[in-house]
């Protein structure tokens, strides 16, 4: 009989304790530039800047990944994510973003003149998962060659 209350208070017990899942996204270190995987219990969701090119310059700009908490979040995902059904789920979301920052500096100058020079609009392309280890460049970036050269070949048609 003592085992039984025993497992009941343990059963009861385990109900409201909260159990945390660590979220693993993949980061690049910061002193080598090397992706390496983290764990962190904090993580929300994981994001990747996949590789660009700069139309100006020609420079190619590495893929950059990290992990997101929750007071990093700019934006209402968990909207998205939370949409699904048995037959439906969103797995990543991947956002082309403009930033005007001369429309900022504008009234970042007339609230502050020491502002001098004006920087450039400068568009960002980034993507949002939230399951482990799903930032990975290496999945992202030839899937968005293969969308952009059937899209480039849709157009020609």
């Amino acid at each position: 009989m003592k085992l039984f209350y025993f497992v009941q208070v343990v059963s009861i017990g385990c109900i409201f304790v909260r159990t945390t899942v660590a979220l693993t996204c993949f980061e690049n270190n910061e002193e080598t530039g090397e992706l390496e995987e983290v764990e962190n219990d904090e993580f929300v969701y994981c994001r990747l800047f996949p590789a660009s090119r700069n139309p100006e310059t020609g420079e190619i700009k590495k893929a950059k990944a990290d992990g997101l908490k929750h007071e990093e979040v700019d934006g209402p995902f968990e909207e998205f994510f939370e949409l699904s059904a048995s037959y439906y789920q969103i797995l990543s979301i991947c956002l082309y973003e403009k930033y005007d920052f001369p429309k900022l500096w504008k009234l970042m100058r007339n609230a502050s003149p020491k502002f001098q020079k004006s920087p450039k609009i400068e568009y960002q392309f980034r993507c949002l998962c939230n399951t482990d280890r799903c930032n990975t460049p290496i999945n992202l970036e030839p899937y968005l060659v293969k969308l952009r050269n059937e899209t480039a070949d849709n157009l020609l048609q």
